[in-house]
């Protein structure tokens, strides 16, 4: 079976490779440090940003800041996304069905759980889990298609 947006197998291990190493990250600057990285203090290009409480809103510029959370979140992003779009071994309906499954429920999952933190998490709290929800849709698809994968192999 023809699929379009499949990555080669190989990027796989790359895929897991960047999310190990984002999850590394995160564990060390927010349960170890509980604070961002020091030495990934830095200038960097912005479209629109501004310092943090410091009320100046920068229009493609440069800004000082920390970029622990845009490397945790960018390596999470490519390596999730490498992980969930690379061809398997053997490639077939059966695979691209699980895929579908799987798809379908993470998307399912994820909104049902959005729509009861919406009801249920209010002030600062809920700020962190719209930050969390921008993952949690990845997480669940690879999740559901590597537990089917593994269920239907046995």
């Amino acid at each position: 079976m023809e699929t379009k947006f499949l990555l080669p197998h190989s990027c796989k291990k790359i895929g897991w490779t960047l999310l190990a190493i984002s999850v590394v990250i995160w564990i060390y600057a927010v349960i170890v440090l509980q604070d961002d990285i020091p030495f990934l203090e830095m200038n960097v290009f912005t479209l629109v940003g501004s310092a943090f409480l410091k009320g100046e809103t920068s229009y493609f510029g440069f800004i000082e800041t920390n970029i622990t959370s845009t490397l945790m979140g960018s390596l999470f992003l490519i390596g999730g996304l490498l992980v969930a779009f690379s061809r398997e071994k053997i490639e077939d309906e059966f695979i691209s069905k699980l895929r579908l499954q799987s798809f379908q429920w993470s998307f399912l999952i994820n909104y049902v759980l959005l729509l009861l933190l919406f009801l249920f998490v209010y002030g600062m709290e809920f700020y962190y889990v719209m930050v969390y929800n921008m993952f949690t849709m990845l997480i669940l698809f690879i999740l559901r298609f590597h537990f089917l994968l593994r269920q239907n192999k046995e």
